[in-house]
């Protein structure tokens, strides 16, 4: 029965209020010009109105939602229930809202007075339209979420399977080049691959900071063997970064970058800097190397571009000054 749980939200309650303030108040202006009562005194009669229907459907859906439903087993009993608790929201709502008003001293129509059972019961049947109508426009607002949401989730999927491609179709590339040069660190990268595939193979989208570096240490050693040490990785103390959250492979697929492009027959020095200011969070990856004339986004970093936006609304950003440098930048919420 959870598919039928009426789930609104703060904001979807306060435009409940907003509009059933504005309607009631509109309505009560207009029948107290029609008697000359003044609009004033109907905009105040009609404003408590709405409150008090909207606190009653309030109360009324809760209990439904968290006693009642989670009991109930026929779809048909529970619409039924509903449709009674609506009705008598409205109803009671109406008679309440009338009493107010007379403690209040606020004028009131005669004929209102002389009719109010029967309009007790108009707003009864009323209120539950009108609690049919909000049913409806906020499950299709839950499903158009869980929609969007499936989306992101199967794109995020989709793009983590190709960076997993990537990643091995390199590594293995280095592998096979090693084979013909080194049999022994050929073998030494496959047991190293080995290892750092049952240490990375999850299907975590994000992970934390230190998680994300021992990726990236392990993927260094890895490139190490063939780059005979000359990739030296220099990373600023990330203890007080640890807990943050960053998409999986966001520092490695850089690293594997600059080692890719940067690396020019000597010493390659990687450094991994992070920076926090109160809007963002930044990770920069620098390394001294080739300097990289009109930079175009490969599939890796295209992938990981769109990894961030989707799952942090973060970004990349390039620069190029005395080093090479790669900025991942994401906003605090």
């Amino acid at each position: 029965m959870k598919k039928l749980e009426l789930k609104i939200g703060f904001s979807d309650w306060l435009l409940v209020i907003i509009v059933a303030v504005l309607l009631s108040s509109s309505i009560s202006s207009i029948i107290y010009i029609i008697f000359n009562i003044g609009w004033f005194n109907g905009l105040i009669s009609g404003s408590i109105l709405g409150i008090f229907l909207s606190l009653f459907s309030f109360g009324l859906i809760t209990i439904n939602n968290h006693y009642l439903l989670p009991k109930i087993s026929k779809p048909a009993l529970w619409w039924m229930l509903s449709a009674l608790f609506a009705f008598i929201a409205g109803f009671v709502g109406f008679y309440s809202s009338f009493e107010v008003i007379k403690l209040f001293y606020i004028p009131i129509p005669e004929t209102i007075i002389k009719n109010v059972n029967i309009l007790a019961l108009y707003s009864g049947f009323l209120n539950y339209f009108m609690g049919l109508l909000i049913y409806l426009f906020v499950r299709m607002k839950a499903k158009k979420q869980e929609l969007e949401n499936l989306l992101i989730e199967g794109r995020i999927i989709s793009l983590n399977n190709q960076l997993n491609s990537h990643f091995i179709f390199n590594v293995l590339n280095n592998i096979i080049e090693l084979i013909n040069i080194d049999k022994d660190k050929a073998e030494e990268s496959l047991v190293k691959l080995s290892k750092f595939l049952r240490k990375v193979i999850s299907e975590k989208n994000t992970v934390q900071i230190s998680e994300e570096i021992d990726y990236t240490k392990a993927y260094v050693e890895l490139e190490n063997i063939r780059y005979r040490g000359l990739i030296k990785l220099n990373i600023q103390d990330s203890n007080l970064y640890d807990k943050m959250v960053i998409p999986r492979f966001s520092i490695q697929l850089i690293v594997e970058n600059a080692i890719k492009h940067g690396f020019n027959g000597k010493e390659l020095n990687v450094d991994i800097t992070f920076k926090d200011s109160k809007d963002s969070f930044s990770i920069c990856i620098a390394n001294d190397g080739n300097k990289i004339k009109n930079l175009k986004f490969g599939t890796g970093l295209l992938n990981l571009s769109k990894r961030l936006k989707l799952l942090c609304n973060g970004r990349i950003k390039y620069e190029t000054n005395m080093k090479t440098e790669f900025i991942i930048e994401i906003p605090k919420k």
